[in-house]
């Protein structure tokens, strides 16, 4: 098969992938791993991809370098299941250059993305989808929808609008708060930054019941209880910690911009400072809804439109004023050179509930952390569990360990699951293109 890169047709500009296409290097994959209860019928499960694609076109559009700039662009070649296999590169030949994909093996289904092209929410949408179709198709019956996209809506506008396209209102008299300057985060000396693509995975669950009556007893958040109990971990391991433990949140800005339909990257991340500050002094509980409180209050709406209105102009500067693709990867990347904090902690939540859940035994969110020296917590509710997702490029598990005592502390029972060691394929988005000007 060719290797040469197709010209697709250009759509808009892809403006919230700026932060990903304009690396010099390829990043990993953002998977989600499903495990079924019964076999996996693959034709099954190419007809409920193609229904999901027919609700949802978009995702199976790919992306286009023209002169300097980055587009979305039609993809007409077909999406297709990979067979008998876990995981395979997006973006390139191998996936039609699609970038999104779907395998299957045996009981298990594997979701893959490159973050350019969406986010976790994107990527949700399209498992939900998959899921429903293929449930409906299996079972010989109409499942009630219950907020997934199916064949049954019809698309809107705004499933592909760029949260980046356009300047939001801000409140009158609204001022950003000045920017207090973080201080240097305390980094695991476990980890060291890697660029490799393996990643270790110690997987947990927990009673998501328990888990929420300890939530609610502390007048707090699934993310912020979380959080504080993973520095605890840290602090246990590393008594003589020299800086402040912090956590990096990310969240989904959607619903402050009022855009909550697109697929596109629309998040940001707030950070929570767990040890190492004056709160330390606070009992956990008091410490659990000051933090919750922190949360809150860096979720100002206006705050986030400012910075959209801002990161907005400058995405599409540099795109429409690009000359060289090859040429503008080679400035500094504030992605790769951010100042990541000891810990990412992403509260995932839970798919929508449907009435065939109970076919699903597990839903796994898998992702490389960021530079490679951080830790990536992920957390969703799914069975009557919450499972919490450990991620990172070293091997950490004396902190997972002390994560288990900490758990057991708080009269919660965390149950460890088999570490793996994991290697996830990087995007090939740019596979067959040569490093030379795209002029129009």
């Amino acid at each position: 098969m060719s290797n040469t890169r197709p010209v697709f047709e250009k759509k808009e500009l892809a403006i919230s992938a700026s932060p990903y296409v304009y690396l010099p290097m390829e990043i990993p994959l953002y998977v989600v791993e499903v495990t079924h209860k019964d076999e996996v019928d693959a034709d099954l499960l190419q007809k409920a991809l193609d229904r999901t694609i027919a609700r949802m076109p978009y995702l199976a559009d790919t992306l286009q370098i023209d002169h300097g700039a980055v587009y979305y662009a039609t993809n007409p070649l077909p999406m297709e299941v990979g067979r008998g296999m876990w995981l395979r590169p997006v973006g390139g030949h191998e996936t039609n250059y699609h970038m999104l994909d779907l395998t299957c093996n045996g009981k298990v289904t594997v979701f893959s993305m490159y973050h350019g092209f969406c986010d976790g929410q994107g990527i949700g949408a399209f498992l939900e989808s998959v899921l429903y179709h293929y449930y409906c198709m299996r079972h010989g019956k109409e499942y009630d929808p219950l907020g997934i996209r199916s064949n049954a809506s019809t698309m809107s506008k705004t499933e592909e609008f760029d949260p980046y396209s356009t300047t939001y209102d801000v409140d009158p008299g609204f001022e950003m708060p000045e920017r207090t300057p973080q201080e240097t985060p305390y980094h695991v000396p476990e980890l060291f930054p890697s660029t490799g693509l393996e990643v270790y995975d110690w997987g947990c669950r927990v009673d998501s019941k328990s888990i929420m009556a300890f939530v609610k007893k502390n007048n707090t958040s699934p993310a912020v209880a979380v959080s504080m109990l993973m520095a605890e971990a840290v602090s246990a391991v590393h008594p003589d910690a020299n800086a402040p433990i912090f956590a990096n949140v990310p969240v989904s800005v959607r619903h402050m911009l009022g855009c909550e339909d697109t697929f596109k990257n629309c998040s940001s991340r707030i950070i929570m400072p767990l040890k190492g500050t004056p709160l330390d002094a606070l009992p956990f509980s008091e410490r659990a809804a000051q933090l919750r409180g922190i949360l809150k209050q860096q979720m100002n709406p206006n705050v986030y439109r400012s910075i959209y209105n801002m990161l907005g102009a400058s995405h599409i500067k540099r795109m429409e004023e690009a000359t060289d693709y090859w040429e503008e990867i080679k400035k500094p990347a504030s992605f790769t050179t951010i100042s990541h904090d000891t810990f990412y902690i992403d509260y995932i939540g839970r798919l929508h509930q449907t009435a065939y859940a109970d076919n699903i035994v597990d839903v796994h969110f898998i992702c490389r952390p960021p530079a490679g020296n951080t830790v990536h917590i992920n957390l969703i509710d799914h069975g009557g569990q919450f499972r919490i997702d450990c991620l990172a490029c070293n091997d950490v598990t004396a902190i997972i360990d002390a994560l288990e005592q900490a758990f057991a502390a708080h009269d919660l029972t965390l149950e460890r699951m088999p570490k793996r060691h994991i290697t996830l394929e990087a995007a090939v988005w740019r596979e067959g293109l040569e490093k030379h000007s795209h002029r129009r």
